[in-house]
C-alpha cells in the first residue's frame, strides 16, 4: 500500500516537473521569438518612412558567441594549386607577398587578396548571368580546399563585367567578411579579390542579440538622415558574423568577428551593417 502511495507521487512530481520545464520553455521561446504584432509593426513604421521590405524576417534568435580569428598562413603549393591551375610562380616576398605565373599575378596583403589574369579582356555583352554564376561557382568550388565552404550572396553587372560575390558560411551561419568577388568578363574570370581570417574558436560567453526588427529600425533612423523623400527596397536582412575588432594583427591573432544583420537594398550594392549585440550601424573603413 506504501509503495503504491509512494509510486503516485513520484508520478504526480514528474508530471508537475514537465509542466514547469514546458512552461519555461515556452517563455524562453517567446523571449526569443518575434511575434505576429512586432512583424506587422516594422513592416507598418517601415512603410510610413518610405522603405519597403520584401523578404521575411527570421523571427528566431538565440544568444551567441563572438567568433577567434586570425590571419592566416599559406602555403606556396596551395596558392599555386587554387589559383594557378597548378603551375609555378615565382614569389617576392614584403609588406605584400607577389605570386607571379606567366600572365597570371596573385597578391596578398594581411587578411586581404587579389588575383589577375592579365590574358583574360575585360568587356561583357554575350555572357548572360547564369553562365557568369556557373563560372565563379567553379572556380569557388576549387578555392574550398583552402577557403572552406561558401555560398553565393549576390550578383551585379557593369559593362565591363559580371561581379559575382559568395561569402564564407561556418555552421550555417555567413562570415560575411570572408568574402570572394569574380569578376567575369566574355572571355573568362580576370580578376578574384578576397578577404579571409582563419576561424580559430568562440569566446566562451554568449550575449543577447537584438532582434531583426530592431535592426531595420535602426537602418531606418540612418536612411533619414540622408536626402529627403528617399524610398528604399530591402530585399534581404541576413543575420552573420562580421570582423569588427582588431587586436595583435601584425602577428596574426587578436581578431574578433561579432553577430551583425547584412540590409541589402536593391538600389545599393554595399548592404548596411547593424551590430547584434549592440544594435548600432557599423561603419568600416576600407
Amino acid at each position: 500500500m506504501e509503495w503504491t502511495v509512494a509510486k503516485r507521487f513520484v508520478i504526480i512530481l514528474l508530471v508537475i516537473i514537465n509542466v514547469v520545464l514546458a512552461g519555461l520553455n515556452m517563455k524562453q521561446k517567446q523571449d526569443n521569438s518575434m511575434s505576429s504584432s512586432q512583424e506587422k509593426a516594422i513592416f507598418q513604421v517601415l512603410s510610413q518612412n518610405g522603405i519597403t521590405l520584401y523578404t521575411d524576417l527570421n523571427i528566431d534568435i538565440h544568444p551567441m558567441n563572438r567568433l577567434e580569428a586570425r590571419v592566416p598562413s599559406y602555403s606556396k603549393e596551395e596558392l599555386e594549386t587554387v589559383f594557378f591551375d597548378g603551375g609555378k610562380t615565382k614569389v617576392s616576398p614584403g609588406t605584400k607577398t607577389i605570386y607571379k605565373g606567366e600572365s597570371k599575378t596573385l597578391v596578398l596583403s594581411g587578411d586581404r587578396g587579389s588575383f589577375t589574369d592579365q590574358s583574360i579582356k575585360k568587356g561583357v555583352s554575350a555572357l548572360g548571368k547564369e553562365d557568369a554564376i556557373k563560372q565563379a561557382e567553379r572556380k569557388m568550388e576549387k578555392m574550398k580546399r583552402v577557403f572552406g565552404n561558401y555560398d553565393l550572396s549576390y550578383v551585379s553587372k557593369t559593362e565591363e563585367d559580371w561581379q559575382v560575390e559568395f561569402s564564407s558560411v561556418q555552421d550555417d551561419r555567413s562570415i560575411f567578411s570572408n568574402h570572394f568577388t569574380f569578376f567575369v568578363s566574355d572571355e573568362g574570370i580576370y580578376q578574384v579579390d578576397f578577404t579571409y581570417c582563419e576561424i580559430t574558436g568562440t569566446t566562451q560567453e554568449k550575449k543577447d542579440i537584438y532582434m531583426a526588427d530592431e535592426a531595420l529600425l535602426t537602418f531606418m533612423r540612418e536612411w533619414n538622415k540622408g536626402d529627403a523623400a528617399r524610398d528604399a527596397a530591402i530585399q534581404k536582412i541576413e543575420l552573420g558574423y562580421d570582423l569588427l575588432e582588431q587586436g595583435e594583427a601584425v602577428s596574426g591573432t587578436g581578431l574578433y568577428l561579432e553577430p551583425c544583420y547584412q540590409i541589402y537594398l536593391m538600389e545599393e550594392r554595399e548592404p548596411y551593417l547593424v551590430n547584434a549585440y549592440t544594435c548600432q550601424i557599423v561603419k568600416k573603413n576600407d
